[in-house]
């Protein structure tokens, strides 16, 4: 029997003849990211009209909005229609539809995630060469790059206790894939995860992210001929203090722990006449459901109570309840993730 490092070399490098489902997904989002950057404007305009009264209120959070975060009458907002600005970040309270930019001192970021006690956020930037990885407090004070220059990082993610950060890191601009490391916010030493097939994919996303406990790491890999035609993904986990990955899901991307640790929720890209679609699984992969399908579908994101999912597709961003499968759509979105279960960080 071939042992489990075979397995899964043989697997990531496996041809599934026919279905060219990643191109379509790839064009479907690229669409997407085209309707992203119209919105943008839209978003731009909104918040300028708004600036003089948004301040965030979460009536079950206190203290949504951290300390030293300027409110709007403190001038931290985008310029007004008309005027070239680069747009801003800011937080959107889900229950009162209120809005508060954040510090100009956080743009420029690509994705960003809320550190688990709300104090800090890291900030993936793309797409040019090399791509930092930084972090900085919310109220946009101490920003610093934490990953060694020369390297391109992407993706980065909180550990479940905020002391660590996980991220594909590749040696600069180029084609391989790269591989998993984990990186101590505090001393800056990172460590290497993962020892995967060097072999050229593209420019792709691993989307790395911890399981609740903080011991180990989930990802997804491309099998399939390195020029992209009949590529496949699937959803691999491996220690965090490294060692052979275990294969979730076979043919499915971006899988996420739910913060409880006893579900999975990861996307099926779309196959020809089938659409895509996000699933909620056990953690283990097993007993699979559809919660919702779609074009275009990207990026699940769970609420830190672990009720609700924020994805993406070609119309936007929405947000699905686990429990009813009720789906609801984030006005005037953008890339996104979750601050506090009542208020959502958004990037235009």
């Amino acid at each position: 029997m071939p042992e489990l490092r075979e397995v899964f070399e043989m697997t990531t490098k496996q041809i599934e003849p026919d279905v060219d489902a990643w191109h379509e997904q790839e064009e479907r989002q690229r669409r997407s990211s085209r309707n992203k950057r119209v919105g943008a404007i839209a978003v731009a305009a909104t918040l300028g009209l708004l600036a003089a009264v948004l301040v965030l209120v979460s009536r079950n959070e206190p203290n949504v909005v951290p300390a030293g975060v300027p409110s709007a009458t403190q001038g931290a907002v985008p310029s007004p229609v008309g005027e070239a600005a680069s747009p801003l970040l800011y937080l959107l309270d889900l229950e009162t539809g209120e809005a508060t930019p954040l510090p100009e001192t956080l743009a420029g970021g690509s994705l960003y995630y809320t550190s688990p006690d709300r104090s800090m956020l890291v900030i993936n930037h793309c797409c040019g060469t090399p791509n930092p990885v930084s972090v900085a407090n919310v109220d946009g004070t101490d920003v610093r790059q934490v990953t060694p220059d020369g390297i391109d990082g992407f993706g980065a993610r909180w550990s479940p206790d905020g002391s660590m950060l996980v991220y594909q890191q590749r040696e600069g601009w180029g084609n391989e894939i790269g591989n998993i490391y984990l990186l101590d916010v505090e001393t800056g030493e990172t460590k290497q995860v993962t020892d995967l097939d060097p072999a050229s994919y593209g420019t792709w996303s691993m989307h790395p992210s911890f399981s609740p406990d903080g011991q180990t790491v989930i990802f997804h890999v491309p099998r399939g001929p390195g020029d992209g035609s009949r590529m496949r993904w699937d959803v691999w986990s491996v220690p965090i203090a490294g060692g052979d990955p275990t294969l979730v899901v076979r043919n499915a991307v971006s899988g996420v722990y739910a913060p409880s640790g006893d579900a999975l929720a990861y996307v099926v890209p779309s196959s020809g006449s089938a659409p895509a679609r996000l699933m909620l699984a056990n953690a283990d992969g097993s007993a699979p459901r559809v919660l919702v399908e779609g074009e275009g579908i990207e990026w699940p994101r769970w609420s830190p109570d672990g009720s609700r999912i924020a994805y993406s597709d070609v119309d936007g961003d929405h947000i699905v309840d686990v429990a009813t499968g009720e789906t609801s759509s984030v006005p005037a979105g953008g890339v996104l993730d979750w601050y506090g279960n009542h208020a959502l960080l958004i990037a235009p």
